[in-house]
């Protein structure tokens, strides 16, 4: 082998080397999407569900699921408007995450928007409309993130956090 054979060689392993550090690095450094979470919220142990379709009917007719075009709530992961620049074929929600125990629901979704908003609504299974809603000023991926950031926003607001505290009815 000559010298610049070697050269080349010893050059490829190192390229090599380099490029499975590397690699190896970008996969232990990023954040991957572990199995639904459990998160303890204002005496609920809520379960975490992602997928509209782990919502009830009734609630997920609330929310506007099916509905075409702009009044609809796309599921996790799809398109929707998530700007000003508006696609009439596309929702302006779309589901985050929501946290369930019984009847009770946390249903966190994304609005789009020039004025882009997470909107979290407390829902029993029985009814449509939510008991509660809030609107959160950053962006969430998780059932857990939804709970610090209620928790946050709401103890930098005066009066706000009264609201964050009254309990709805518990099942029994």
């Amino acid at each position: 082998m000559t010298n610049s054979e070697e050269a080349m060689l010893g050059f490829m392993r190192t390229l090599i080397a380099v490029i499975l550090t590397a690699g190896l690095a970008l996969t232990l450094g990023c954040e991957t999407e572990r199995g639904p979470a459990t998160v303890e919220w204002r005496g609920y142990t809520l379960q975490e569900a992602r997928s509209l379709a782990d919502l009830p009917t009734v609630i997920q007719s609330g929310l506007g699921a099916g509905r075409p075009g702009l009044d609809g709530v796309a599921d996790r992961g799809r398109p929707f408007n998530m700007t000003d620049v508006v696609n009439a074929s596309l929702p302006m929600r779309r589901f985050i995450v929501a946290g369930r125990q019984g009847d009770t629901w946390l249903v966190a979704l994304e609005h789009g928007g020039i004025g882009y908003g997470v909107e979290v609504f407390l829902f029993s299974a029985l009814d449509a409309t939510p008991k509660q809603t809030w609107i959160l000023l950053d962006r969430p991926r998780t059932l857990t993130a939804v709970i610090q950031s209620l928790a946050k926003e709401y103890r930098k607001v005066p009066g706000a956090h009264d609201l964050f505290l009254q309990q709805p009815d518990r099942p029994k």
